[in-house]
């Protein structure tokens, strides 16, 4: 036999023997760390807002049930509920920064239940719908929420109905409601009676669906996301369970920077004119602003590891620098702190600030894209985290 023929015949023997090895069993680097991320992001960010979550439904729950017992006059008891909804709406914009397991798409995310659009479908509204609704005038009935369409539930629709100061309809003027004189037969007292009816039940409906989130992040997917790589049954290593988390953090660019900054600002093919005011996320209660900041502010806590007191844990920087990636770690912990130091000192409101000085709310997207941009370039090429679908085809 030649000695290539011996060398080859050794090659062989060798896959063979390889291929009847048991696979490794050590994990793969990093996954302690990683795990240590997702752990602190449960303990320290997820389970401390969803408590408070289920206290502001709570209390929302009653400001709209004294509202409706008012017939929904303007007064104590309305602002009462608007501050109400504010609250869950402040605490909500930071868990929009975490929509992955059961707030996530079935088809998107591990052990996704898709329960976030019933609580918050935007930018998927219709006011329009809404007013339908009070014209059919079913809002009592048990069946009611099953047979709505997210558009036409959800915050979003909550906010309009509490703050729509006026008895007019959002519909055009072609619609059936307007053009068969329904609405205007109605009445203004009682138009105004059954808006607060209608909160009332959406209320409730939230705060169902607010509690079942809760209970599917306590009574499991927490757990899931803790022992990842180690024992978890929806993620076979850390490393997935960061891919997932990763893949939520997207939110921030793809809705906050591009959807709430972006199309009202005119830099966005879906706004045809020079702004659009009309299409921020908050146009009625004008907490556009608002809404901004606290999935900013979200974002850079998941990202640090810190939690409400301030102290640090694990975050995405402390992977960074433990992979010798330092300078990567304080450019985008300075991109979050700078994009968030905007929106905390940005004067006025969006809606109004749109109409005056336009140029401002463009500078306020610029900001939040330099961290953006960040997160989206140079976070997965360090790290190795896979870049979702919809992220990926995202290149401005």
């Amino acid at each position: 036999m030649t000695k290539r023929a011996q060398a080859l015949a050794l090659a062989f023997a060798l896959s063979l023997h390889i291929g009847c090895v048991p696979p490794h069993t050590t994990p793969p680097q990093g996954e302690a760390e990683r795990r240590a991320l997702t752990t602190r992001l449960v303990n320290e960010f997820a389970l401390p807002r969803l408590a408070s979550l289920q206290s502001n439904a709570g209390a929302l729950v009653d400001a709209t049930l004294r509202f409706e017992a008012t017939g929904g006059v303007d007064g104590a008891d309305r602002t009462d509920a608007r501050e109400a909804l504010m609250a869950l709406q402040a605490t909500w914009q930071q868990l929009e920064i975490l929509q992955l397991g059961p707030a996530g798409a079935p088809t998107v995310f591990a052990g996704g239940q898709g329960l976030r659009d019933g609580i918050n479908s935007w930018p998927l509204v219709s006011p329009c719908s809404a007013d339908q609704q009070i014209v059919q005038n079913r809002l009592t009935e048990p069946d009611f929420i099953a047979g709505r369409l997210v558009n036409t539930i959800g915050l979003h629709t909550l906010e309009y109905l509490l703050f729509r100061d006026d008895t007019d309809n959002a519909c055009p003027a072609a619609a059936s409601i307007n053009a068969n004189g329904t609405w205007q037969a109605i009445g203004p007292t009682e138009i105004t009676a059954r808006r607060s009816v209608f909160a009332r039940v959406l209320a409730h409906d939230i705060k169902v669906r607010v509690d079942a989130l809760a209970s599917a992040w306590t009574t499991g997917f927490g757990d899931e996301l803790k022992s990842a790589g180690a024992g978890s049954t929806l993620f076979s290593s850390a490393q997935q369970a960061l891919d997932e988390v990763y893949a939520a953090l997207f939110f921030l660019e793809l809705k906050t920077k591009d959807r709430k900054l972006a199309v009202p600002a005119g830099l966005h093919i879906d706004c045809a004119d020079d702004v659009c005011p009309t299409l921020t996320e908050s146009p009625y209660a004008r907490q556009s602003l608002v809404h901004i900041t606290e999935n900013l502010r979200g974002a850079r806590l998941v990202f640090l590891g810190e939690n409400d007191d301030g102290i640090d844990g694990p975050g995405f920087d402390d992977l960074l620098r433990s992979a010798g990636h330092d300078d990567a770690a304080t450019t985008i912990t300075a991109a979050a702190d700078v994009a968030v130091a905007a929106a905390e000192g940005f004067e006025g409101t969006i809606e109004d600030v749109l109409v005056t000085e336009p140029e401002r709310v463009r500078a306020l997207h610029a900001t939040v894209k330099v961290f953006t941009d960040e997160l989206k370039g140079t976070l997965p090429s360090l790290l190795g985290l896979r870049v979702p679908d919809e992220g990926a085809g995202d290149n401005d």
